[in-house]
């Protein structure tokens, strides 16, 4: 069962780790698609700047409504293939408002140019050759269409400039897509290979809201797996825990039903012996020792079956008004010793204290385990201290012992049912754990509170506190 469970524990976590897995991938592929998508708004808003930065440069070189005059001369060589055979010269004349003046100079053009590359890239050379770029005009422009966003401005790289070289509209600086820059090319000189380059680091911050829903689902669903994950561990390691403790619980049980069970049998075998019933003497104290092991197995049968019922929330609590103190003196008179220890009992009581409403039964019941454990986990002289308080609000019931103490990491586990010291200096003292739990239902069944204090050692206090007002208990059955 264990390997098993083990194997269950490994396919599990690696099932949810590659689920992790995709998740994150996916998350990635797509936050490098938003990025994509958020690098083309971006160059768009750069393109937008650049055309009014040239739109502003052509307004102040008044070539708004100027006219071009192209004339085209074309070299043919035989000799040569067809690409180099020809060569295209445009020769350009600016023709202003009065058509009286006329400027005129020479570009060398690419034959292959497309008819509106050709356009534009006269009109830029025009513009460029009247009123220059300047880097400072754009970077006013781009500051006031990209707030917020950090750039800068550099030249073309030789490598950039080389003609017959395509230049990209923007190209990615960075492949992380937790870091993404990109730059953005401004051709002011398109026919000259002249332009600049805006480099800008793209913000995360924009990327993660566009991704707002997506981010939410996949950390929710990796942490709704991780949850049932976690919590497929856990139920698997309490029933492995619980499958121990009924181990336990049931060796245990073996072990006290044993002694007893061996006990009567041993009394009915001398019973059966006829001269041995002829000894009244030896008959008698036979049937005492026979009646005295029997009250101890239905005892502890009785404390099983609490402890069942209670469990099964089926024992409905019999209050009644009683007297705390004579219930406690009649516990003490009633307890065991076993041989081999001596028990000394030290009580006080408040002068005058009223009768409280509670389950005589019960509470008897769990005192008598208080009382049990005390001798049980002590040495051979036992000194045991019974104090109750009582106020207006509540009854206080404290047991101490001068026994062996509990450990500060075992104190909060010891009222959890079949639970069993595991530092116990003699391993054969009887029992199953269930005394403390059984304890602290019926305490908290009443509404009260149990706490404990111990030092290895120097021994343990328990504190039972029940409400003394009847109106303040809301369950008249064991939770």
């Amino acid at each position: 069962m264990g390997k098993e469970i083990r194997w269950i524990w490994i396919i599990s976590l690696i099932a949810a780790l590659a689920a992790v897995g995709v998740q994150g991938y996916w998350l990635y592929n797509q936050l490098r698609y938003e990025r994509f998508v958020y690098a083309g708004e971006i160059a768009t808003k750069v393109k937008q700047a650049s055309d009014e930065e040239f739109a502003i440069r052509k307004e102040e070189a008044q070539m708004t409504k100027a006219n071009y005059v192209i004339e085209r001369s074309s070299k043919y060589d035989s000799n040569k293939n067809l690409v180099n055979r020809i060569k295209s010269t445009f020769g350009l004349k600016l023709e202003s408002k009065d058509t009286s003046n006329l400027v005129a100079f020479k570009l060398n053009l690419d034959p292959n140019l497309p008819e509106d590359s050709l356009y534009l890239g006269v009109d830029h050379a025009v513009v460029q050759h009247f009123n220059p770029f300047r880097s400072d005009r754009l970077d006013s422009i781009l500051s006031a269409r990209m707030p917020g966003l950090s750039y800068k401005i550099r030249p073309f790289a030789e490598e950039d400039t080389l003609h017959g070289r395509p230049v990209p509209v923007w190209r990615s600086l960075s492949d992380n897509p937790l870091s993404p820059s990109i730059s953005v090319s401004y051709m002011f000189a398109p026919i000259n290979r002249e332009g600049v380059w805006v480099d800008i680091d793209l913000p995360l911050n924009p990327l993660l809201s566009r991704m707002g829903w997506q981010l939410f689902l996949s950390l929710f669903l990796i942490l709704t797996l991780l949850a049932c994950l976690g919590y497929q561990i856990r139920t698997i390691w309490e029933q492995m825990r619980l499958n121990e403790l009924r181990e336990g619980f049931v060796h245990t049980m073996i072990h006290e039903l044993r002694r007893p069970v061996q006990t009567l049998k041993m009394f009915v075998s001398l019973l059966n012996d006829k001269e041995m019933r002829t000894d009244e003497a030896t008959t008698k104290q036979v049937l005492q020792d026979s009646m005295f092991e029997l009250d101890n197995l239905s005892a502890y049968l009785g404390k099983l079956r609490d402890m069942v019922c209670a469990d099964e929330q089926a024992t409905l609590l019999k209050r009644s008004s009683f007297n705390l103190r004579e219930l406690v003196e009649k516990v003490i008179r009633l307890t065991n010793i076993p041989d081999g220890k001596q028990a000394v009992f030290s009580t006080a009581f408040p002068p005058d204290m009223p009768d409280i409403t509670a389950d005589p039964v019960h509470i008897a019941n769990a005192l008598s385990n208080l009382i049990e454990n005390a001798i049980k986990y002590s040495g051979t002289e036992v000194d045991i201290q019974i104090v109750v308080l009582w106020n207006d609000d509540q009854v206080e019931l404290t047991v101490s012992d001068n026994g062996i103490g509990i450990s500060p990491e075992e104190q909060s586990k010891v009222f959890e049912k079949f639970y069993r010291s595991t530092h116990l200096p003699d391993k054969q003292i009887p029992g199953i754990g269930l005394g403390l739990s059984y304890v602290r239902q019926i305490v908290e069944a009443h509404q009260g509170s149990v706490s404990l204090q111990s030092e290895p050692g120097k021994g343990t206090r328990i504190t039972v506190s029940l409400p003394t007002a009847t109106d303040n208990v809301k369950s008249n059955s064991i939770q």
